[in-house]
C-alpha cells in the first residue's frame, strides 16, 4: 500500500474548464496520516502536506479516514484502530516501523482526520471525510493481517463466501453487504464519521471503488436496493447535519466506470440519480488512467437532475515509453514505468472533459504546484491494466487485439479537443501503435493503416518500425508488453476529428506466421520545443 506521488501541474486544463461547484478535488489515502517517528511529527507533516497542496489548484480535498474500511484513524468507538492486536506483521521489517508509527499516534489521541479538515478550511480548501466501503487490501491474509479489523474477525460468517472474480480467490473475505449486521456496521462508521466532523466537512464521500464486491456470485443485482437503502439513509443524515450547520452537506460517491460494471456491483446509481441522494457522482476505474471510460452514460442520466459528474486521474498507467517525434531506437531504450507523463494526464482530462465530466478527482496522485504547464497531449486507447476484470467492474478494453491476415482491425480513439484550434498550435501529431507477437522478428511485416478513412500507410513496415530495448521498472504482470513501435504523422490535421476517430489496421503480410497483437493505439501531439 506504499503511494507513490508524482508531482503535476493542470492549471492550463483547469482554466477551460466548466466551474464545478467543489472545483478540482484531491483524494488523498490514508496511509499518509501517521508516518513520524513521533506523534507531533506525524502532526506536523500532516499539515504540512495540506499546506502545500493548497498552494496548487486544488479547491477541495478528500480525505480517507482510515487504512481501508476497519482500521481508522481516530479514536473510533465503532471500528478498530492501530495496534488493536498483535500479529506476525508487528514483528515483520515490511510493516513493523509503520504499525509501531501508527500505534503511537493512535494512542496518543491523533485524530488523522480532524488535522487535515480544520487545516483544509484554514487554507480555504473544502473537506470531504472518505470511507472506503469495501476495501480488500486485508484479504491476502485477513486472519492476521494488520488491516482486519475486530468486526470482521468477529463475524467471519458474515463474508461472502465465493469470488465473484475468477483468479481472484481473496474476494471471498470481504464482508457480505446482504447482511444486516455488516451494512449496520458499515453505516455506524459513516455516521460516526458524519457527527464528529461536521464543524469541519462539506460532505462525505463515499468510496464504492474500493473495492467494487459487495456481494456473492450473482446476488449483486437482486440486491442492489439494500445499497440503495444506505445511500439514503446517508443523505439523510447530511440533511440532518446540514440543517444543524447552516449550509449545505454534498454527498459524493465513487463509482465503477460503466452503468453496466455498477449494476454488476449491485450499484443501482441510475436510482441514486433519479432520487437526487447523491449530488456527485465519480465513474473510475480502480487503479489506470482511462481516456475513454463511458462518461456520458452518467452525463446523460446526470444532466437533467443537477447532478454532476466529474472524472478521475490516476498516477498510474500501461507500460509505455513517452510519445516523441524522435523515433529512433535511443528513444525506447530507456526504462519504461507506469507513471504518466504530463501528455498522457492531459489527454485524459480534455477526452473526460469532452464525454461530459464537469471536474475532476485526483485519486492516489498528488497535484501540487510547480511551474511546468500543460502543453503537449497523448489521445490513448486504454490499455487494461494488470488487475482489470472486464465486464465485471471494469469495462471491456479495445486492447490488445490479435492482428489476423487481411481482417482489418477496427479501434475507436477519442480526441477530446479541435487540433485546429490548439495554442500554441501542434508542430507535430502522430498515429503510434505498438506491437507484440511474431518472435520479435518484424522483418517482412506488412500492413494498411488507415484513420478515418484517410491512409496513412500502406506496405512494409521495416522504414517506420522501432524495436524497444529498455526495461520495466514496477512490479505486477501486465497484458502483453510493447515489443516494437510503429508511428506515423498525420499529413493533415484535419484527418483527425475533434471527437471519435476510427483507426484500422489491416496486417497484410507476416512472413513469420507467428501470432502478431496490436496493444498500444495513441495519437500524440507535440507543441512543445523541448522534449
Amino acid at each position: 500500500m506504499n503511494l507513490k506521488l508524482p508531482v503535476i501541474c493542470i492549471l492550463t486544463v483547469c482554466a477551460r474548464l466548466p466551474a464545478a461547484e467543489s472545483g478540482l478535488m484531491q483524494n488523498f489515502d490514508g496511509d499518509l496520516s501517521f508516518t513520524g517517528t513521533k506523534p507531533e511529527q506525524s502532526q506536523a507533516r500532516l499539515q504540512q502536506l495540506i499546506d502545500d497542496v493548497a498552494r496548487g489548484p486544488v479547491k477541495t480535498l478528500m480525505y480517507s479516514i482510515g487504512a481501508g474500511s476497519d482500521i481508522l484513524y481516530y479514536p473510533t468507538k465503532v471500528a478498530s484502530t492501530w495496534g488493536w492486536r498483535h500479529t506476525k506483521y508487528s514483528d515483520d521489517p515490511k510493516w513493523k516501523t509503520r504499525i509501531e508509527r501508527c500505534r503511537a499516534a493512535t494512542e496518543a489521541g491523533l485524530d488523522a482526520p480532524r488535522i487535515v479538515g480544520q487545516r483544509a478550511r484554514e487554507r480555504g480548501l473544502k473537506f470531504f471525510p472518505s470511507y472506503r466501503m469495501n476495501d480488500a487490501h486485508f484479504t491476502s491474509d485477513p486472519l492476521n493481517y494488520p488491516l482486519t479489523g475486530r468486526f470482521w474477525m468477529e463475524h467471519q460468517d458474515a463474508t461472502i463466501g465465493k469470488s465473484p472474480i475468477a483468479g481472484y480467490d481473496g474476494y471471498r473475505h470481504l464482508l457480505n453487504f446482504a447482511r444486516d449486521e455488516v451494512r449496520a456496521y458499515r453505516l455506524a462508521v459513516i455516521f460516526e464519521a458524519c457527527d464528529r466532523y461536521a464543524d469541519l466537512m462539506d460532505g462525505f464521500e463515499l468510496d464504492f471503488n474500493r473495492f467494487q464486491v459487495f456481494f456473492p456470485p450473482g446476488e449483486a443485482q437482486k440486491n442492489a436496493h439494500l445499497i440503495t437503502d444506505m445511500v439514503r439513509q446517508v443523505r439523510e443524515r447530511l440533511n440532518a447535519i446540514a440543517s444543524k450547520q447552516g449550509r449545505s452537506m454534498t454527498l459524493v460517491v465513487r463509482v465503477p466506470p460503466a452503468m453496466k460494471n455498477c449494476a454488476w456491483s449491485g450499484l443501482d446509481v441510475s436510482e441514486w440519480m433519479a432520487k437526487r441522494l447523491v449530488d456527485v457522482v465519480i465513474p473510475a476505474q480502480v487503479m489506470t488512467l482511462a481516456h475513454d471510460m463511458p462518461l456520458d452514460e452518467f452525463v446523460r442520466l446526470a444532466k437533467p437532475v443537477g447532478i454532476q459528474v466529474v472524472g478521475s486521474i490516476y498516477g498510474r498507467a500501461g507500460y509505455n515509453w513517452p510519445f516523441t517525434d524522435d523515433h529512433c531506437i535511443a528513444t525506447y531504450s530507456k526504462p519504461v514505468t507506469r507513471d504518466p507523463d504530463t501528455a498522457q494526464v492531459h489527454g485524459a482530462m480534455l477526452n473526460q472533459q469532452y464525454l461530459g465530466a464537469i471536474g475532476f478527482q485526483f485519486y492516489n496522485f498528488n497535484v501540487i504546484d510547480q511551474p511546468l504547464l500543460f502543453r503537449d497531449r497523448r489521445y490513448q486507447v486504454t490499455q487494461s491494466y494488470y488487475h482489470d476484470c472486464e465486464d465485471s467492474y471494469e469495462y471491456r478494453k479495445q486492447l490488445p487485439v490479435s492482428l489476423k491476415p487481411n481482417e482489418p482491425a477496427t479501434l475507436r480513439l477519442l480526441i477530446g479537443e479541435d487540433l485546429a484550434k490548439v495554442t500554441p498550435a501542434p508542430r507535430y501529431a502522430a498515429l503510434r501503435l505498438g506491437l507484440y507477437g511474431a518472435n520479435r522478428a518484424y522483418t517482412g511485416v506488412a500492413m494498411t493503416v488507415n484513420i478515418n478513412g484517410h491512409r496513412l500507410h500502406s506496405g512494409a513496415t521495416t522504414k517506420y518500425l522501432v524495436v524497444t530495448t529498455g526495461t520495466r521498472h514496477g512490479n505486477g504482470s501486465h497484458p502483453p508488453p510493447t515489443e516494437a513501435y510503429l508511428q506515423w504523422p498525420a499529413p493533415d490535421l484535419g484527418w483527425l476529428n475533434a471527437s471519435w476517430n476510427t483507426v484500422e489496421v489491416i496486417l497484410t503480410a507476416n512472413p513469420t506466421g507467428k501470432p502478431l497483437q496490436l496493444v498500444e493505439a495513441e495519437v500524440g501531439v507535440l507543441t512543445s520545443t523541448s522534449p
